[in-house]
């Protein structure tokens, strides 16, 4: 065998290693230089059925957001997967199985249904790939059955009922108080948190009805409310609160009552179809497209210009959701592969500004910001949920102490039983 004696021994080892390295680089390759590829969030709302306009309007939101920063964050672009929620938790879960094992997102969002967040929770947080809800209420998400990767920047359904408890009680001086609402666990949250603090701070509720989901006419159900209350908590939203309040106008109720409601109840969305019969209605939320702020002014003109629409609470929330996953992927340099940074990184948080004021997040993974108390008005040809009171910096626990609370049930259909129903 002939000798290559004219390439010295370090020379030819130079000779192999330059060799492998073009071999190397002629292969195919996920990116040059370690380049990764897009950051993709997955995002679930209806976009079918009963809710469908809602999450619509979810979607517009967080894509609105991403727009304005062109689908880019810390120097990686932003493929945004958009799914069904569907109507029903079977059809959740299977869209969330497919973003998670199809799309191989590297976290999520959206979520409108109480019963579909409690099912695909458990999904994501198996999967390691964090999930921070938009919208959906269910209490016990962010607290009894709270899960690692699971947190939520919308207000629980026992929040917005705690809100709504004190108003009444403390403001507006009712000490009897009938409810209405959903039969399911949207409906028991509202109106358990109501019934507690109300009840805690000397208030009576001498009346507790739940209606089904798909109830058409509301009218045996209003014929059949007390007449000795002082006002009604309405926990029904959707296009049914538009046939409720209507009823309730017609029936002469609301010269006698005032009506308290979840934010929901007169969304912006459905404002227009329930017009003057929503007039004086008191609502509680997150949001309202009225709050006088520079960044939801800003949003509300975006919203109308770009989707010729009023904003939303499934806009407003979603809008912010993206900007919220934006800054906690921003804090980790675009490292999303890294979960438990990732997460790490959501839950540490803090907006000193938004278009729904400062928020940041509780140790529950559970969103702290400002209850807005709305109230409906007319302005010119129509109308709007107008800021008439705040409660700052209101979390899911209202005044209770987080680990006494955490010992009794989550708000239901027999809890707390409602000892002053005649």
């Amino acid at each position: 065998m002939r000798r290559l004696n004219c390439i010295p021994g370090g020379s030819l080892w130079m000779l192999v290693l330059a060799t492998a390295c073009l071999v190397v680089l002629a292969l195919p390759s996920p990116g040059l230089c370690g380049e990764k590829g897009p950051i993709k969030i997955g995002f679930l709302a209806p976009q079918t059925g009963n809710f469908a306009q809602l999450g619509l309007d979810m979607v517009d939101g967080i894509k609105m957001y991403l727009q304005e920063i062109n689908y880019t964050v810390a120097g990686r672009k932003i493929e945004l997967i958009v799914d069904d929620e569907g109507d029903n938790p079977s059809t959740a879960v299977s869209k969330a199985r497919k973003l998670i094992t199809q799309d191989n997102v590297h976290l999520a969002s959206g979520i409108f249904m109480t019963s579909a967040a409690y099912a695909v929770a458990p999904v994501f947080d198996t999967a390691r790939v964090p999930l921070m809800i938009a919208v959906s209420a269910g209490d016990d998400i962010t607290q009894r059955k709270r899960l690692k990767y699971v947190s939520r920047l919308a207000p629980t359904g026992g929040e917005i009922g705690h809100a709504a408890g004190d108003y009444a009680y403390k403001k507006l001086g009712w000490r009897k108080a009938v409810i209405l609402g959903f039969d399911y666990a949207w409906g028991y949250e509202n109106a358990g948190g109501f019934q507690r603090v109300f009840e805690d701070l000397g208030g009576q509720v001498i009346q507790k009805t739940y209606a089904p989901v798909a109830t058409a006419d509301f009218g045996p159900y209003i014929a059949n409310l007390k007449r000795d209350a002082d006002g009604i908590f309405d926990v029904v939203t959707g296009a049914a609160s538009v046939r409720l309040l209507q009823g309730l106008r017609a029936s002469g109720l609301m010269d006698k009552w005032k009506v308290l409601i979840p934010g929901t109840g007169t969304d912006e969305a459905i404002l227009p179809a329930i017009g003057d019969a929503g007039l004086g209605v008191i609502s509680f939320y997150h949001y309202s497209g009225a709050i006088k702020n520079p960044e939801n002014e800003k949003f509300s003109a975006d919203i109308r210009r770009l989707y010729k629409k009023d904003p939303s609470l499934g806009s407003a929330l979603s809008y912010t959701a993206g900007q919220w996953l934006v800054k906690a992927i921003q804090a980790v340099n675009g490292d999303v592969e890294n979960k438990e940074k990732l997460l790490q990184a959501i839950e540490s948080v803090e907006l000193e500004k938004s278009l729904r004021g400062p928020m940041k997040m509780d140790r529950y993974g559970h969103a702290v910001q400002t209850m807005f108390v709305r109230r409906v008005d007319k302005v010119g040809s129509g109308y709007q949920n107008t800021v008439i009171d705040t409660y700052p910096m209101f979390g899911q626990f209202y005044t209770y102490k987080p680990e006494e609370f955490l010992k009794t049930p989550v708000y239901s259909r027999d809890y707390p039983p409602c000892k002053n129903c005649q």
